[in-house]
């Protein structure tokens, strides 16, 4: 397990360490977000859609906050944004019934349910700094952290 810690000084410098983290996902992985309400993680999904999926459909990202379930992509390469801010114990047994074997999960406030073990997870934190900077910490599989190193002097 590696950790990449970033200060994001603006809602695109959030964006664009989404972006680079989407173009190095692997189908199939689990994406924990952790941060208080208004933190920025929308916009860091966001991003992450645009690396994975391209720009075009980044554009269609908003937050799931009340329906809960926001899918982009298509068949082939399907990305779930899970909004759970809401939810009640008796839906938590059917949120990821939908999902198959390589969709990317992406998980807003995952404190709140138990998580798919089978997959690899990367968790996220995103912490509102007194400098209403944001500090994003990335914790994962250490390779990923090779590929996201490769870009970092793009946000500097």
């Amino acid at each position: 397990m590696g950790r990449y810690r970033r200060i994001s000084h603006s809602s695109q410098d959030t964006v664009l360490l989404g972006a680079l983290l989407g173009e190095v996902l692997s189908p199939g992985v689990v994406l924990l977000l952790f941060g208080d309400y208004g933190a920025g993680k929308t916009e860091f999904v966001r991003g992450v859609v645009s690396g994975y999926l391209g720009d075009a459909v980044a554009e269609e990202v908003a937050s799931p906050s009340f329906s809960m379930l926001h899918v982009y992509g298509n068949q082939s390469r399907r990305f779930f944004h899970y909004d759970l801010y809401r939810i009640d114990k008796e839906n938590q047994g059917y949120i990821f019934q939908d999902t198959e074997e390589n969709d990317v999960l992406c998980i807003e406030w995952a404190d709140r349910i138990p998580v798919p073990q089978f997959r690899e997870v990367i968790n996220i934190y995103i912490t509102v700094l007194p400098s209403f900077e944001r500090e994003i910490t990335i914790k994962g599989p250490q390779l990923l952290f090779s590929a996201i190193s490769s870009y970092a002097n793009i946000l500097e």
